[in-house]
């Protein structure tokens, strides 16, 4: 059965940033794949910005306009600006729009985010994207759940789709919460900040009332990593220099069977890796055996180029085992053998025209929060399964070819 989509004659939030007479001056300047390097010289003298970028160099991603027929690079909280990545729509000259990032991000047109314009911009970029998520909770067995430092949703999405009972999730933004109570991927959700020790006693106490004496299976996290201290020595108990020690005691007073943490690539080198080998040392003095690896969204079906360390745990003395890509990566090979020793030919990964091409076009600083889509319109495998049009797996066996 494919996914019921809520109001399947609409489409949210596909609205597009306002930009100011420069920040479009330089978006006409710019080609589909071009960059800040596109921009003609009589632009860059008008913006302090681009002058220093072309004086000490940048990253090729600033100021880009996206390709048609490859993913997306990351999609960040600041696509409401040309010049913090690459979010210029491929056709039209303009910044892609809320929707738009959100499908990129691989979430479904019926996952509605609520509040403020500026928080939806932080909800999506901040989000691990939903079907990676979903090929990451596949690994581990087991019936129930929680999520701390959900966001907005992104992982809860992912293991409740996986087959968890995700039984609660936990967030500091009021907004968050708001948009996890409107998804229904978990039951119950609080907003509490876990640097406090009551919000500790709070969920622990919530989720054994929800276990009703069971073992808990699985506890996901992604715990920000801008409370990580930069110089010195990185201390697990103080909680003013990181939101791990929250995690990791709630990790301690519940003892799940399996422990998730996702976060940025940049903590394998912080501290010169002292911060990974704490996290990996502190779950294995709790008794888990521990993996880490580094693992690509566009291999699990997300038309967009992100990166995350994704921390496995287990209680259990069997192997931890690694998702199986989907989908060809960045640069690789498109073929692997399966488990059986078959040759399993991968597809190309899916393309930001894939994701967006049907949406209606839009001019910069337009759109509607609730706009007229006809269900005739999805022209890709992706745009009927963001449309509940069909399944997962209906969408995936339309994009996978395997060779026996």
């Amino acid at each position: 059965m494919a996914r019921s989509q809520k109001k399947s004659g609409v489409v949210f939030d596909h609205i597009a940033a306002k930009l100011s007479d420069l920040d479009m001056e330089m978006v006409r300047s710019i080609p589909p794949g071009g960059n800040w390097k596109d921009i003609p010289l009589e632009t860059v003298m008008k913006s302090k910005r681009l002058q220093q970028i072309r004086e000490s160099g940048g990253r090729t991603t600033y100021y880009g306009r996206l390709l048609k027929d490859r993913p997306s690079y990351t999609i960040n909280t600041h696509f409401s600006r040309p010049g913090n990545g690459t979010f210029i729509h491929p056709e039209q000259n303009r910044l892609i729009s809320l929707r738009e990032a959100a499908r990129l991000q691989s979430f479904p047109d019926d996952y509605l985010f609520l509040g403020s314009k500026a928080s939806k911009y932080k909800q999506i970029g901040n989000a691990i994207p939903p079907l990676m998520a979903k090929s990451i909770a596949e690994v581990f067995k087991g019936e129930t759940s929680i999520d701390l430092f959900a966001g907005a949703g992104g992982l809860a999405w992912g293991i409740h789709e996986a087959g968890f009972d995700c039984l609660l999730a936990v967030d500091f933004d009021k907004n968050m919460c708001e948009t996890l109570r409107e998804s229904s991927s978990t039951r119950e959700v609080l907003n509490l900040d876990l640097t406090a020790s009551e919000s500790i006693e709070n969920v622990c106490e919530s989720v054994e009332n929800l276990l009703h004496g069971r073992q808990l299976s699985l506890c996901s996290g992604g715990p920000p990593c801008q409370g990580f201290s930069t110089a010195g020595n990185w201390d697990i108990q103080d909680p003013r220099n990181n939101l791990f020690k929250p995690f990791l005691e709630i990790v301690r007073r519940l003892s799940p069977e399996n422990v998730l943490i996702e976060n940025v690539p940049g903590i394998k080198s912080m501290l010169k890796g002292e911060i990974l080998r704490k996290i990996l040392n502190l779950l294995g003095e709790l008794g888990y055996e521990t993996q880490w690896t580094v693992l690509k969204s566009e291999t699990f079906g997300v038309p967009q180029y992100r990166r995350r360390v994704i921390i496995f745990a287990s209680l259990n003395d069997s192997v931890i085992s690694f998702p199986e890509p989907l989908f060809a990566a960045k640069g690789d090979d498109y073929a692997r053998f399966d488990g059986t020793g078959n040759l399993v030919v991968l597809p190309n990964p899916i393309t930001v025209w894939a994701a967006i091409s049907e949406l209606p076009p839009i001019e910069q600083g337009q759109g509607e929060a609730c706009m007229f889509y006809d269900s005739s319109w999805p022209e890709s495998a992706y745009q009927k399964w963001l449309r509940g049009q069909i399944d997962l797996r209906g969408m995936y066996h339309l994009y996978t070819t395997e060779i026996n």
